[in-house]
């Protein structure tokens, strides 16, 4: 199925809160003919996701404003402005915003399937540990570990 070009002014897309970070998704899997999942992501200092590990899909992150850390197989790197990181399937990964200002990200996962359980969480009334790990691992992703900006 031939796919159409579309353009997102500044702004414009769906908006999920997803726990305590804001994701802007630019284009889904519907969009993209199932090929890749391309969204911004806004933390706040000290937030980010638990340790994780995707058994479906490869995650890159391109940082677009903002400082973040990074933990990958072990390996903890900082990421200024500019910077790109990727977390191929299998990976274990974690980032946190270390900044003091807010941080902004172009994630891009492939293929698609991440922004079903970013809807399903931005719809759940109270999130916790235990249904937040069964709605992501339903999407094959399995939490190991705690955010780095926890305690």
């Amino acid at each position: 199925m031939a796919q159409r070009g579309f353009v997102l002014q500044p702004g414009e897309g769906e908006r999920l809160t997803v726990v305590t970070d804001t994701v802007r998704v630019l284009a889904d899997g519907a969009a993209t003919g199932g090929r890749v999942f391309i969204f911004e992501e806004i933390n706040e200092p000290g937030h980010g996701p638990p340790l994780h590990r995707h058994g479906v899909d490869d995650e890159y992150f391109f940082v677009l404003e903002g400082e973040f850390t990074f933990v990958i197989d072990g390996t903890r790197v900082v990421a200024p402005k500019g910077a790109f990181v990727a977390a191929p399937k299998g990976s274990q990964h974690t980032f946190t915003n270390s900044g003091t200002t807010t941080g902004r990200m172009l994630i891009i996962t492939t293929p698609p399937g991440l922004e079903s359980p970013f809807r399903e969480t931005a719809a759940l009334r109270e999130p916790t540990p235990e249904n937040l790990a069964a709605v992501f691992g339903k999407a094959g992703i399995v939490f190991e570990g705690p955010p780095l900006g926890a305690g």
